[in-house]
This record gives C-alpha cells, structure tokens and sequence, in this order.
C-alpha cells in the first residue's frame, strides 16, 4: 500500500521507544520534561505497521479519536475540580502532558482493537 496516511516507515516505532526511554529518564530529574515523550509516543503511534492496510488505519484513526475525547473530558475535568475553586494547588496541564495522554490512550485502545479483530 503506497497511500498510507502515516508519515513515518516502521523503524520509526524503534525510534519512538528510544526516545520514550530517554524521556521516562528526563522524566526522574527536576525538570520533568514530558516533550520527550509526547515526541516518542507520536514516532510510535503515527508509523506505519508491518501489516498496513485499511482495517489497521481504521483501527488507529478510532483509537485516536476516542482517545482524544477521553483525554480531554480528563483534562477538563481535572482543570475544573482543581483550579476552579480558586484555590489553585497545582498547575494547569500542558499541552505535552494532554498529548501524552491521549497518545498513552490512543496506542492503548488501538492494541486492543487490533488484537480483538485477530480473534474474529
């Protein structure tokens, strides 16, 4: 398949695991940097697979959109219960700490479904 709409070859899922471990590292230091990670998660998420077909860019395009809904309804709700009694104890979440988050959800979900269409 030639048309795939994910940009980046299988090896870059090698790449994105290399760069997720450097981030769970960075993650350990004061400066608590979740780029690394959003940056790897993104490499792992948006490469191709070794099968690439439609029923595996379908899965992934409705792993990403029940992930960023999930994600978001996290967010907001978080944001809410946190800062809006106007007590702000902690700080609001990133934009890095939401694409995480949904990139965390999104592989996770689209797992599953690929290994719930393996046993039809």
């Amino acid at each position: 398949m030639k048309n795939s709409p994910f940009p980046y070859s299988h090896w870059a899922k090698i790449l994105g695991v290399i760069i997720v471990c450097a981030g769970i590292i960075t993650i350990l230091t004061p400066q608590h940097d979740f780029v690394t990670i959003s940056w790897g998660l993104v490499f792992i998420f948006f490469s191709k697979e070794k099968r690439d077909d439609e029923m595996v860019q379908s899965l992934k395009f409705k792993a990403l959109t029940v992930a960023v809904i999930i994600a978001f309804a996290f967010t907001h709700l978080y944001n809410y219960i946190f800062l809006n009694n106007g007590h702000a104890i902690t700080v609001s979440i990133s934009a890095y700490h939401f694409l995480t988050l949904t990139l965390i959800i999104a592989l996770g979900y689209f797992y599953f479904l690929r290994y719930q269409a393996t046993l039809k």
